[in-house]
């Protein structure tokens, strides 16, 4: 996809306050529908249910795979090639951090841990919904005090193949 193609879809999505605020309802929650977007945001389903569905023609959002009945789960489209870079340049920073964390004898400013848990149907959703609150809370957030450093925050979360 050209940049120019990026541009225009995040203006789109920008322009519009409803489609904004679809957006950090998906973000917020890990998923919605129609009618928990028009209960939350005080619209009708109707108007929630066509912005949900252009963001899903602009390439933002997918229905829920598998959802019963006409309930119609909407969560963030998750864009392979997207993914695929992502990782590939947060292993290249974290690379490079490393090297400098070495060369400067530096310790304990960062922090790796992994955990391998098991969840029932949906509860993978309700995980990235709480992580992604927890990060929102420093998104955009006046630092306490000091001197302030971006900070790349990865979190990779997946089911595990029966093998």
């Amino acid at each position: 996809m050209t940049e120019q193609r990026r541009t225009n879809r995040r203006d789109v999505v920008r322009a519009h306050p409803l489609r904004q605020a679809l957006l950090e309802l998906i973000d917020r929650d890990g998923t919605t529908t129609s009618t928990v977007a028009a209960r939350e945001l005080g619209e009708s389903t109707g108007s929630c249910s066509f912005h949900l569905r252009r963001l899903e023609a602009l390439g933002v959002i997918e229905a829920v795979p598998g959802a019963a009945g006409r309930v119609k789960p909407w969560r963030r489209a998750v864009r392979a090639e997207q993914a695929t870079l992502n990782r590939e340049l947060e292993d290249t920073a974290y690379a490079s951090w490393l090297a400098a964390k070495a060369k400067r004898g530096m310790t304990d400013e960062d922090f790796a841990f992994s955990e391998v848990v098991t969840l029932a149907d949906g509860e993978l959703a309700e995980l990235r919904a709480r992580l992604h609150r927890v990060l929102r809370d420093f998104v955009g957030s006046e630092p306490s005090s000091g001197a302030t450093t971006p900070t790349a925050v990865v979190i990779r979360a997946f089911p595990l193949g029966e093998e």
